[in-house]
Formats: structure tokens, C-alpha cells, sequence
């Protein structure tokens, strides 16, 4: 069987998960950039890493069509985002939306999701989306005075931070084996 591994990572963090996933299962990573080189189009096994911009994975229209096309093969999707790992504290809820959101369960039944908290870094950001987050800290500011949720990751981001660990990794692993 035969598996590829397209990333799409703007700030570095999925592509650190990517390159690391590559190493454990012995194969490379391709930047989303060279998508068309992954081997994607043929591959038993599709894994597709990318990161949650606006409520939605980056890069998922292209997957997307790669699923329909392909309908016999086996996709997964990791997002990666800044949330935490899902805890009591932070649960899973809110990044199930964002794949629902982007991938709809009743229109990719057998699509397998999982969440790895990568980081987050103002400065690695193209122009457009530290306008949108500049926006976004103000609309937190307000929603932090009453949640402390809110002001723990506001505090977070506007700190900047890397929470990449391979570890987080681990399901994904176990179910690209099983």
C-alpha cells in the first residue's frame, strides 16, 4: 500500500507535524506548492495536513476533488490551529465544527479527522490575515473580560507561541497502521 502526505502550512507549524508523520511512516512530505508531484492521484492512502483559517482548512477545495475523484482510496485530514489539544477545558467541539464545517460528515462519511495544536506567530503571517487577526484580538479583548478561556488563549497568541508536539501525533499514527 502505498501513502503520500500533502501539507499546508503557513507559519511552519503543520509542516513541522508533516515532516514529522513522514518520518514515522518512512515516506516524504509534499508542500502543497507540489501537490501535483505527491503521488496523491494514485496513492492507497491520502493524508492531507493543513491548518484552520477562518472557521475552515486551508487548501481543502483541492482535497476536496481529489476525494471525489479518487472515491476507493483512504483520506485523512489533520488540522492543525492554535486551540489546545482537546481536554475538559477545551473540548473537542469547536475544532469538529471547523472539519464539519469544511468537510461534511453525510458528504465524506468515511473521512478520518484528527486535531494537533501547532503554535501561533504573528510575524510568519502574510499581511492580509495580521489585518484580520489585529481585528480578531480586538473582538476577543471584549469576549476575555468575562472568559477566562478566551483571555488564556488571547494572552496566548498575542505572545506568540509553539505547542508542536509529536506526541500529539500518536492517533493519527496508530490509525494510518491499523
Amino acid at each position: 500500500m502505498s501513502t503520500a502526505i500533502v501539507y499546508c502550512s503557513q507559519t511552519g507549524f503543520t509542516e513541522t507535524y508533516a515532516h514529522w508523520l513522514a518520518e514515522e511512516l518512512g515516506i516524504d512530505a509534499v508542500p502543497y506548492s507540489r501537490r501535483a508531484h505527491s503521488g496523491a492521484q494514485t496513492a492507497d492512502t491520502v493524508v492531507f495536513m493543513s491548518w484552520f483559517h477562518a472557521g475552515g482548512i486551508k487548501g481543502a477545495a483541492w482535497f476536496k476533488s481529489l476525494m471525489d475523484a479518487r472515491p476507493g482510496a483512504r483520506y485523512v485530514v489533520v488540522g492543525v490551529g492554535a486551540y489546545p489539544m482537546p481536554s475538559d477545558d477545551w473540548p473537542q467541539s469547536e475544532t469538529d465544527a471547523a472539519f464539519e464545517h469544511t468537510f461534511p460528515r453525510d458528504r465524506y462519511p468515511a473521512l478520518a479527522h484528527f486535531y494537533c495544536q501547532g503554535g501561533f506567530d504573528f510575524d510568519r503571517l502574510c499581511a492580509l490575515d495580521k489585518i484580520a487577526m489585529r481585528a480578531f484580538f480586538r473582538m476577543q479583548a471584549r469576549q476575555a473580560q468575562t472568559d477566562p478561556r478566551i483571555a488564556f488563549a488571547l494572552d496566548a497568541m498575542k505572545k506568540g507561541f509553539d505547542a508542536t508536539d509529536r506526541a500529539n501525533l500518536e492517533p493519527v499514527v496508530a490509525y494510518l497502521r491499523a
